[in-house]
């Protein structure tokens, strides 16, 4: 099997340079769409809301069918701990109670995620439990024997943070491409020609989002996204600096990197031309409403996608759009009851208030957003908060989602136990990163060749589709 197209910046650079985009474009297997999605591509987004730190994912999933294993480990005065029933107990909330489609048992979402527990009873959310990086399927047996492979550095804030968005568990390569960045590849051809870059991260430069071909636009969520001076609404003397730095940056160049540069910034500048009035501002009726009184940081970022998102068929993005946002602190060492309760009700709002807005629109059908993790938490105390863990839960909300379901299975609590690595509560991962990214990645209309590239361990693993997604 080919491995990942694993490019480096400054590669880019002087192969778009030398040969052009169609050339590299050219030198590149499988980039196309299965036929059915080629001929007719319906719109679609992926938007990755990324937990910063390392969420504890037991204190977002909690079980309240068998209650006494999660009570038996999780108990201790500063971990988190949430009570099963109606009424609060020694300052503790009860967990908010959701039975996934075809089981009887009953689990309970975070107290401060009221909103998301509707979108999951509602059908439009699912919950993927345990998932993790990973090469191949593992035990505790065989992590702990050695006799599989694992992912390089686990435990590492930064090795897992590039691993999750990569798909690419070698912590020796450089210029690792992201893996919604390899599925741009396979379909920016479907936009329009003179699009602005189909992938747009409003958290900084995120390797999620970018490919060979494809490249993420860092936007900032408010102010002006261009010259200092220029406004959305330019004045004749802005429109003649504007054609002036456009003949500069139009000049003919010979040197394939220094002309390569220049493609790169006439890109940005006519980027910014469209996009910075769109940022400015305030969206329709149906952004307005839907984050009403939210001023958090994801809930901007939300905004801001939801703007560009409705401006869609202006920017040339009529098939495929890619949108990297995030929220951090979740490296909850210590303080982590209150701090933690903080950051759910935020990821809750925030999430929530985007659907509604993708609903108001007439585009929930059409956008899909996941939440993605550094790892997991110690299921057991340090006595201030938890430590750096593994396999954690991910949340899928969009009106395409097979929702009100858990997909895989949750792990046993029980420190030192069968789903345990060690004996601190880390979680050996049953679903890896490749196989949740694939079954995304299916949705976005990529053909079982282009998965097979994108995702490069997962005919590892039992299947590529997890079935969260219609």
């Amino acid at each position: 099997m080919s491995g990942p197209f694993v490019f480096s910046r400054r590669r880019f650079l002087q192969q778009s340079g030398a040969f052009g985009a169609l050339a590299l474009a050219q030198s590149l297997p499988s980039l196309g769409l299965s036929g059915a999605a080629a001929q007719a591509p319906a719109y679609r987004a992926l938007v990755c809301v990324y937990m910063f730190g390392g969420n504890d994912a037991d204190n977002m999933l909690m079980p309240h069918t068998n209650y006494a294993q999660y009570a038996a480990s999780r108990n201790a005065t500063n971990a988190p701990f949430w009570v099963p029933q109606n009424v609060a107990t020694g300052g503790r909330q009860p967990m908010l109670q959701i039975t996934p489609a075809g089981g009887a048992t009953v689990y309970g979402l975070h107290p401060n995620m009221a909103g998301l527990r509707t979108l999951f009873q509602g059908g439009r959310m699912a919950i993927v439990t345990n998932v993790g990086c990973l090469v191949e399927p593992l035990t505790r047996t065989t992590y702990r024997n050695g006799s599989k492979k694992r992912p390089d550095n686990l435990f590492s804030h930064s090795d897992q943070q590039t691993q999750s968005q990569t798909a690419i568990s070698q912590a020796s390569l450089t210029g690792i491409t992201g893996w919604a960045g390899r599925l741009g590849d396979r379909c920016m051809s479907l936009n329009a020609p003179n699009a602005t870059p189909m992938s747009m991260s409003f958290s900084g430069n995120q390797p999620f989002g970018s490919g060979v071909l494809v490249r993420t636009m860092s936007l900032p969520t408010a102010g002006n996204f261009g010259f200092a001076g220029d406004s959305a609404t330019p004045s004749a003397q802005q429109i003649a600096r504007t054609a002036a730095r456009a003949n500069i940056i139009g000049a003919i160049e010979s040197n394939a990197m220094v002309g390569a540069t220049q493609n790169v910034g006439k890109g940005g500048l006519d980027a910014s031309a469209k996009l910075n009035p769109i940022i400015q501002g305030t969206g329709s009726g149906a952004v307005t409403t839907a984050f009403a009184g939210l001023n958090t940081g994801l809930a901007n970022q939300l905004r801001a996608v939801a703007k560009v998102i409705e401006q869609r068929t202006t920017l040339g993005h009529n098939a495929r759009q890619v949108f990297f946002v995030s929220i951090g602190g979740f490296d909850t060492h210590s303080g982590q009851n209150p701090g933690h309760d903080t950051l759910m009700l935020q990821i809750s709002q925030a999430i929530t208030a985007f659907y509604n807005f993708t609903v108001a629109a007439g585009v929930a059908n059409n956008v899909t957003t996941f939440t993605l993790s550094d790892f997991g938490r110690t299921f057991k105390s340090n006595g201030a908060g938890t430590d750096h863990a593994w396999g954690s839960h991910a949340m899928v909300v969009g009106g395409a989602v097979n929702g009100g379901r858990m997909i895989g299975t949750y792990p046993n609590l029980t420190l030192g136990g069968p789903d345990d690595s060690g004996a601190e509560g880390r979680w050996v991962p049953q679903i890896s990163i490749d196989q949740y990214g694939a079954t995304l990645g299916k949705w976005f209309g990529a053909s079982p060749g282009d998965i097979a590239q994108v995702f490069p361990n997962v005919s590892r693993f039992p299947t590529s589709d997890l079935g969260f997604m219609l």
